[in-house]
């Protein structure tokens, strides 16, 4: 089937990753997502394989799996087309999990299923469906995802995980339903838990570290366009302890250098501006805690996306984009209000325009955003549509690679 044959809703596809976390909340996976009209929480697909097909040319051919996951697993939606003919589009077996197609399966299915089992990939598949038609396929998946909203979520546990099973918790949206999963005994959790307000202050390791009002106006003068690096570097050095984590995270990604680095204007050099930027957002904002840096994850995706639409507009300010999807999520990580942050980060009006009314230029490069994160694209052009999904992989993977930088040895 050609593209332009393809129905509308079908062409205007829009792709995600979402995480998938151990039970200390370490980000150890991502489940590729496939969502082909606005508000799908899961895909609508007319061709099973094309979507198999553009979801791989984009995430492991485009951009590389190196750089959107790193060493993380990725879970993968696939076909029985797929199934029937993996050589078409061959997936690392060392690294993606197959999630089974929710069909009734055939003697093909079964072959093909067991012929991919054999080949070393690991398969998940959705406790309704094992349950149902794949009953009899129990014995070739490694991972059983469980929907936690269901009221006997928690019987099974005993069960699979006496048969050997891997249990994922998915949908989980609140703490409790992410507490009440730990303590049933399931190994892993997807959902949105992470980026609920009440979630980050019950799930973090303690009070928050240093001033916040500070931290804001640290933020707001990273991103100034105005910014030089003598400046850059007086800023950083007047925290102790970020200068610290500074220093670890440049020396310890630089372990064959000769010499290591001894100042933070030698760290800007190394590095350039835009990584120290980033890195340092990066330390300041995760308090390297495993549920902060979840979030810190998206809200850097967020902020290169806008920083990367901006730059295609004449007038409107890359860094003042890139600053303004960062602070979009701050709310979120600090359970203080948007209105309170930007207070104290004496935030440029142009910006305090776009987070509180959607106004300006950067008020729509962020409704751009939020829209394609939601799959609320009806309005858009096929190629519009394109355009997001690239630049939101490259995001991914530039937010990838800042967040390794900051990653404990």
């Amino acid at each position: 089937m050609s593209q332009s044959a393809l129905p509308s809703d079908e062409a205007r596809y829009c792709i995600a990753l979402q995480p998938i976390c151990d039970a200390q909340l370490h980000h150890v996976a991502d489940e590729l997502l496939y969502r082909a009209h606005g508000g799908a929480l899961q895909a609508d697909i007319t061709d099973p394989l094309i979507a198999t097909a553009r979801a791989c040319s984009a995430a492991f051919y485009e951009i590389g799996l190196d750089a959107l996951v790193g060493s993380r697993q990725l879970y993968l939606n696939v076909s029985p087309d797929w199934l029937a003919r993996p050589e078409l589009l061959p997936l690392p077996v060392e690294q993606v999990v197959i999630e089974l197609p929710e069909v009734v399966p055939d003697f093909d299915l079964v072959c093909n299923l067991r012929a991919a089992h054999q080949q070393g990939y690991r398969m998940a598949a959705t406790l309704g469906w094992l349950q149902g038609p794949g009953q009899s396929l129990l014995e070739l998946v490694d991972i059983v995802k469980v929907d936690v909203r269901q009221p006997q979520a928690m019987a099974v546990v005993p069960s699979l995980k006496a048969a050997g099973k891997t249990l994922l918790a998915a949908f989980i949206e609140q703490a409790e339903a992410l507490q009440a999963a730990r303590d049933a005994g399931f190994d892993l959790f997807q959902g949105y838990f992470y980026a609920l307000p009440q979630a980050i202050q019950s799930l973090g390791s303690g009070p928050r570290r240093g001033n916040r009002a500070a931290d804001m106006k640290l933020l707001r003068t990273l991103y100034d366009p105005e910014v030089d690096i003598r400046q850059l570097e007086r800023l950083i050095v007047q925290d102790p302890h970020l200068c610290h984590l500074l220093f670890k995270r440049v020396n310890s990604a630089s372990e064959r250098r000769l010499h290591q680095i001894s100042s933070v204007s030698q760290a800007i050099t190394l590095l350039g501006l835009d990584k120290i930027r980033a890195l340092t957002a990066t330390l300041l904002l995760a308090a390297n805690e495993p549920v902060k840096r979840l979030l810190v994850f998206q809200m850097l995706v967020r902020a290169s996306m806008a920083r990367q639409l901006a730059s295609h507009l004449e007038g409107v300010d890359a860094d003042m984009a890139f600053t303004t999807g960062l602070f979009s999520m701050m709310e979120q990580l600090e359970g203080v209000a948007l209105e309170v942050l930007l207070k104290e980060a004496f935030m440029d009006p142009q910006v305090v325009a776009a987070l509180l009314q959607h106004q300006g230029e950067l008020g729509k490069i962020l409704q751009v955003i939020e829209s394609f994160e939601q799959a609320s694209l009806e309005k858009r052009s096929q190629k519009q549509v394109e355009i997001l999904n690239r630049k939101y992989l490259s995001s991914v993977a530039w937010a990838q690679d800042m967040m390794a930088m900051t990653e404990e040895n």
